[in-house]
Parts: structure tokens; C-alpha cells; sequence
């Protein structure tokens, strides 16, 4: 589904990442790790098309991607839930998702059966939602693009445990239907608990791949690249 080989993307003269590779496959979750500053934010921005690498290939489901404009590469069927959320404060609930809606199997009906409470602040500004609100609308607002691959960047970001558990629930659900994902996480329990494989990105180079169990048992890895103790 999504191939990235080798790719070397810069900020200026600023060398980010150096030889990244993964890969994702149709209906996979796979959890990209990595403390603050890996590549991790600069790798998803290359496959969607904000950051173009100088060197390496992004290819979907084949074709070569790396080059296209942003609203192609959407078009392809890759969402987003960028870090920040980045929603459109002014509008409302009901018109963030409406921006984003795209003929296919999820429709507002279906995000606000998922999400309730948006559904109960459908009239309210993106702006005075709570965080975690405005979480769960940048989820349902990329999952109207209609994606076969979602990509999350930091979803657990700021988030109060409740509203933590929440979103599990979402990703597990989302998962249960097959919907191929590439999570990008700091939590680490949460993206062990979803993920089928795991890559671990260190100054713009993967240091590990794994399944989640060989990862919870691999104490130097999680030590040495993740700060966990």
C-alpha cells in the first residue's frame, strides 16, 4: 500500500531524514516512535506531500508519489489528523466536517454515530471546543475524505485520560474495519496496544522494527530511543 524507501528530507540545510523506510500494508496499523525531534512529524509531512525528499521514493500502491502536490496525494485515498489538530476555529463543527466530506462509506451521520458529542455541538466553533473535542473532530473531519490509509501524527498529544481512553477506542474500532493506518505516537502503551508492527525513529533514521510484543520486551531499545525507564 505505502512504500517509503530511503527517503532524505530537508528543512533548509537542515538534514531531518536520513534514509528513512517503512512500509504499510493494506488494513495494517503500524506505529511510527521516537522521541521529540526523530523525523517522525517531517516523515508523514513527505508522504502527504508538504516536505518533498531531495533523495528515496514514496511510492503508493505502486506509483511513485513523491513530487505530487498535497491535494493529490489526498485524492489517492491517504487522510491526515495533522499534530495540533489544525482546525478551522471560525467554522463549526458541522461545517469543519462538511469542508472535508467526499463521497464514499463515511458520511456525517456516520462520524457523529461514532463521535456523539460532536453530533451535540454540531453548531459550536471548532474554536471553543475542548482539546479533546477538537480531537475527535480532526479525526472525523479526515475520516470523511473517505481514506484507505489514515495518517495520525501525535492523536494522544494533550490529552486528559479520559479523553485518551476515548480516542483508543476510536483507533481500535477503526482497525476492526480494516482501515489501514500509520500512527505516530509518544505514548507508547497506546501504540502498542493498536499496532501490528512498530518502527523506531532515531535523528531521521529507523533504529527498529518489530511487532509490539518484541518491542515491550526489548528494554535497551525503549531505553536507549524512547527515554522509557
Amino acid at each position: 500500500m505505502l512504500e517509503v524507501d530511503a527517503i532524505h528530507t530537508f528543512y533548509g540545510e537542515s538534514h531531518v531524514l536520513q534514509g528513512a523506510s517503512l512500509a504499510v500494508r493494506p488494513g495494517e496499523v503500524v506505529a511510527l516512535l521516537g522521541r521529540n525531534g526523530a523525523g517522525k512529524t517531517t516523515l508523514v509531512r513527505s508522504v502527504v506531500g508538504f516536505e518533498r525528499p531531495r533523495r528515496g521514493r514514496i511510492a503508493w500502491e505502486g506509483a511513485a508519489i513523491q513530487g505530487l502536490p498535497p491535494y493529490q496525494i489526498a485524492r489517492r485515498g491517504v487522510g491526515l489528523v495533522p499534530q495540533g489538530r489544525r482546525i478551522f476555529a471560525p467554522l463549526s463543527v458541522a461545517e469543519n466536517l462538511a469542508f472535508a466530506a467526499r463521497t464514499g462509506p463515511w458520511t456525517t451521520e456516520r462520524v457523529y454515530a461514532l463521535f456523539p458529542r460532536l453530533r451535540e455541538r454540531a453548531g459550536q466553533g471548532g474554536g471553543t471546543l475542548s482539546g479533546g473535542e477538537q480531537q475527535m473532530l480532526a479525526i472525523g473531519r479526515a475520516l470523511l475524505t473517505n481514506p484507505r490509509l489514515l495518517l495520525l501524527d501525535e492523536p494522544s498529544e494533550g490529552l486528559a485520560p479520559l479523553v485518551l481512553r476515548e480516542v483508543g477506542r476510536v483507533l481500535a474500532a477503526l482497525k476492526s474495519e480494516g482501515l489501514g493506518m500509520l500512527l505516530v505516537e509518544q505514548n507508547l502503551p497506546q501504540a502498542l496496544r493498536v499496532a501490528d508492527r512498530v518502527y523506531v525513529l532515531s535523528r531521521g533514521q529507523v533504529v527498529y522494527h518489530g511487532s509490539p510484543g518484541e518491542l515491550a520486551a526489548n528494554e535497551e531499545v525503549k531505553r536507549r530511543y524512547l527515554g522509557v525507564q
